[in-house]
């Protein structure tokens, strides 16, 4: 049994220095190969296209000439639909407009001016439920011509009241003017009526 383990052992020494020869042998035989290291940039050109040269001479800007804004009509106030109660429109011609100020801003003597006068916003509540009514609203006209101090007089129902405010709150006016002074005017009403038909 001993000379089997030391016949073992030699012979797997023999193969394994007979391996080892082999390999060098071969590593020996084979050329190098040259390996080149990858290039760690690389650069892609993009060419873009030359810009436009801007034109030698530019068009001269228009010119600003004032033009004078065209009258607006004169019209009478409607009979029994007028929305502004106890408010009747003048019965003289409007005073002459400067050139260089907007029509209803000068400040020669003359009654209160109607500039503007929005709708209200028909309530979505109103309009589902398919309800007509109506506001009477107060307010008073200061000396710029703005609305202050709204407030409702009488309505048929609640639920047109607080669009009936701000409708009234982005009136402007020209206001009373006495002596060449804009005064301020107190105690002026307005009717807003809300109709389906419209």
């Amino acid at each position: 049994m001993f000379s089997n383990i030391i016949t073992a052992i030699g012979s797997s020494t023999a193969i394994t220095f007979s391996l080892l020869f082999v390999m060098n042998l071969l590593i020996n035989i084979q050329p190098q190969a040259v390996v080149e290291p990858p290039s760690p940039w690389t650069i892609n050109w993009v060419r873009f296209p030359e810009p436009e040269e801007p034109p030698e001479t530019m068009d001269p800007p228009p010119s600003r000439e004032f033009v004078e804004p065209p009258a607006p009509p004169r019209t009478a106030a409607p009979v029994g639909d007028d929305n502004v109660i106890g408010y009747r429109p003048p019965t003289s011609a409007p005073p002459p407009v400067s050139k260089y100020t907007a029509p209803g801003l000068t400040l020669t003597d003359g009654p209160m001016v109607s500039l503007v006068r929005p709708s209200p916003v028909y309530p979505a509540r109103a309009l589902q439920e398919g309800l007509d009514g109506w506001v009477v609203v107060q307010f008073d006209v200061l000396t710029d011509g703005t609305v202050t101090n709204i407030s409702v007089v009488e309505s048929s129902d609640r639920i047109f009241e607080k669009s009936a405010r701000r409708a009234a709150a982005k009136f402007r006016f020209k206001p009373v003017v006495i002596d060449g002074v804009p005064q301020v005017t107190t105690g002026v009403r307005n009717i807003f009526r809300f109709r389906m038909s419209d």
